[in-house]
């Protein structure tokens, strides 16, 4: 796999709380642009949907993981 690295990069929550918007390029170890998150960025709620379920089903299982860490100690919302 390519070494990438985000330049330029921000994430903005939507108004209404509800999604993520991702600006910024996406470079290899020596500066070149990759790809981009776009103009107008890449939401990611939308990206999530359209990939397939052995990969949304990885990292459920690496957030299910994170998330009862925060229950047993205490600080899960």
């Amino acid at each position: 796999m390519t070494p990438v690295n985000l330049m330029n990069y921000r994430a903005e929550r939507t108004a209404d709380g509800t999604d993520w918007i991702l600006y910024g390029d996406i470079t290899d170890n020596n500066n070149n642009v990759l790809a981009s998150f776009g103009q107008d960025g890449t939401s990611l709620n939308q990206w999530w949907v359209q990939q397939d379920n052995d990969f949304q089903l990885l990292y459920v299982n690496q957030f299910a993981f994170i998330m009862a860490g925060e229950i047993v100690a205490g600080t899960a919302e």
